[in-house]
Order: C-alpha cells, then structure tokens, then sequence
C-alpha cells in the first residue's frame, strides 16, 4: 500500500514505511548500510522509525 502524502504529520514521520523506496533511502544513506538490510531490519523491528533507527545504530557500530 503506497503512503498516503495528504496525510502527513508527527504520526507519519513516527513510522517507516519499507515498501516506500523513498523512505529506505533516507535510512540507508543515514547509516550508510545496503538497502536490503534496512529492508529487513524495518520488517524485523516493525515500522517505528524510533526502533529501527535505533536497531540500525547498533548495527553500524559493529
């Protein structure tokens, strides 16, 4: 299901949605991670931006 971009706000930018191209690579170029990773970290962690930013930290200080 695309994004909704009328229907934009604080509980839009809350979440992630991974099936957006747009969306992943902010995440990937914010961590400099690939691209199916952030993927399957978003469907691991679920769409909260907060968690899976969080995730994605962890994994970029190994």
């Amino acid at each position: 299901m695309s994004d909704d971009k009328t229907k934009v706000g604080k509980s839009d930018r809350e979440r992630v949605a991974g099936n957006e191209p747009y969306e992943v690579e902010v995440l990937v170029k914010k961590f400099d991670l690939p691209a199916p990773l952030v993927r399957k970290v978003i469907e691991q962690e679920g769409p909260m931006r907060r968690d899976v930013e969080k995730y994605l930290e962890k994994m970029k200080k190994r």
